[in-house]
Protein backbone atom coordinates (compact mmCIF):
# COMPACT_ATOMS: atom_id res chain seq x y z
CA UNK A 1 0.00 0.00 0.00
CA UNK A 2 1.23 3.49 -0.81
CA UNK A 3 -0.12 6.58 0.92
CA UNK A 4 0.53 10.20 0.05
CA UNK A 5 2.45 11.06 3.22
CA UNK A 6 5.98 11.42 4.55
CA UNK A 7 6.78 10.24 8.05
CA UNK A 8 8.73 12.18 10.63
CA UNK A 9 10.05 10.48 13.76
CA UNK A 10 10.53 12.89 16.66
CA UNK A 11 13.43 12.02 18.97
CA UNK A 12 13.79 13.90 22.27
CA UNK A 13 17.13 15.51 23.05
CA UNK A 14 18.72 16.15 26.44
CA UNK A 15 16.90 19.49 26.88
CA UNK A 16 13.57 17.62 26.71
CA UNK A 17 14.71 15.18 29.39
CA UNK A 18 16.04 18.03 31.54
CA UNK A 19 12.60 19.68 31.37
CA UNK A 20 10.78 16.38 32.10
CA UNK A 21 13.01 15.73 35.10
CA UNK A 22 12.43 19.25 36.39
CA UNK A 23 8.65 18.66 36.22
CA UNK A 24 8.86 15.20 37.83
CA UNK A 25 12.11 15.02 39.79
CA UNK A 26 10.96 11.96 41.76
CA UNK A 27 10.44 9.94 38.57
CA UNK A 28 13.42 10.77 36.36
CA UNK A 29 13.29 10.14 32.64
CA UNK A 30 16.51 8.72 31.26
CA UNK A 31 17.24 9.03 27.53
CA UNK A 32 18.62 5.47 27.51
CA UNK A 33 15.27 4.15 28.74
CA UNK A 34 13.24 6.10 26.19
CA UNK A 35 12.74 3.54 23.43
CA UNK A 36 9.42 4.51 21.86
CA UNK A 37 9.35 7.60 19.65
CA UNK A 38 6.30 9.23 18.12
CA UNK A 39 5.95 9.22 14.36
CA UNK A 40 3.82 11.76 12.54
CA UNK A 41 2.58 11.73 8.97
CA UNK A 42 2.93 14.94 6.97
CA UNK A 43 2.13 15.75 3.33
CA UNK A 44 4.17 13.83 0.78
CA UNK A 45 5.06 17.07 -0.98
CA UNK A 46 6.81 18.40 2.13
CA UNK A 47 10.37 19.54 1.47
CA UNK A 48 12.14 17.20 3.88
CA UNK A 49 15.48 18.80 2.98
CA UNK A 50 14.19 21.96 4.71
CA UNK A 51 12.87 20.83 8.12
CA UNK A 52 11.60 24.26 9.12
CA UNK A 53 9.51 24.40 5.94
CA UNK A 54 8.42 20.76 6.13
CA UNK A 55 7.28 21.15 9.74
CA UNK A 56 6.03 24.75 9.52
CA UNK A 57 2.36 23.78 9.86
CA UNK A 58 2.94 20.97 12.34
CA UNK A 59 5.78 21.67 14.77
CA UNK A 60 3.54 23.37 17.37
CA UNK A 61 1.10 20.44 17.45
CA UNK A 62 4.01 18.00 17.63
CA UNK A 63 5.66 20.02 20.42
CA UNK A 64 2.44 20.11 22.46
CA UNK A 65 1.81 16.40 21.89
CA UNK A 66 5.32 15.48 23.04
CA UNK A 67 5.01 17.67 26.15
CA UNK A 68 1.54 16.23 26.84
CA UNK A 69 3.09 12.74 26.88
CA UNK A 70 5.07 13.86 29.94
CA UNK A 71 2.60 16.23 31.64
CA UNK A 72 -1.06 16.76 30.82
CA UNK A 73 -0.94 20.02 32.80
CA UNK A 74 0.13 22.68 30.33
CA UNK A 75 1.16 24.97 33.18
CA UNK A 76 4.18 22.62 33.51
CA UNK A 77 5.17 23.35 29.92
CA UNK A 78 7.68 25.99 28.87
CA UNK A 79 6.01 29.40 28.75
CA UNK A 80 6.71 30.02 25.07
CA UNK A 81 6.85 27.26 22.48
CA UNK A 82 9.08 28.46 19.67
CA UNK A 83 10.75 26.82 16.70
CA UNK A 84 14.14 27.44 18.35
CA UNK A 85 13.00 25.69 21.53
CA UNK A 86 11.57 22.85 19.43
CA UNK A 87 15.02 22.40 17.87
CA UNK A 88 16.60 22.39 21.36
CA UNK A 89 14.15 19.73 22.59
CA UNK A 90 14.00 17.43 19.54
CA UNK A 91 15.80 16.00 16.60
CA UNK A 92 13.89 14.30 13.80
CA UNK A 93 14.23 11.88 10.97
CA UNK A 94 12.11 12.00 7.84
CA UNK A 95 11.09 9.05 5.73
CA UNK A 96 9.41 9.29 2.36
CA UNK A 97 8.92 5.52 2.19
CA UNK A 98 7.00 3.44 4.72
CA UNK A 99 6.54 -0.22 3.91
CA UNK A 100 3.72 -2.14 5.54
CA UNK A 101 4.99 -5.68 6.24
CA UNK A 102 1.78 -6.86 7.90
CA UNK A 103 -0.68 -8.92 5.88
CA UNK A 104 -3.89 -8.00 7.68
CA UNK A 105 -5.83 -4.96 6.41
CA UNK A 106 -4.78 -1.45 7.28
CA UNK A 107 -7.29 0.59 9.27
CA UNK A 108 -7.42 4.06 10.76
CA UNK A 109 -9.04 5.47 13.86
CA UNK A 110 -10.12 9.06 14.37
Amino acid sequence: MIINRNAVVIIPKQAFFDWANMVFPDDPTNPDDYLDYNTYLIPAESDIEDPEEALADFWEFIFENELFDISTDDSDWPEFLTWDLFKQFFKWHFSSIVTDLVENPFYSEN
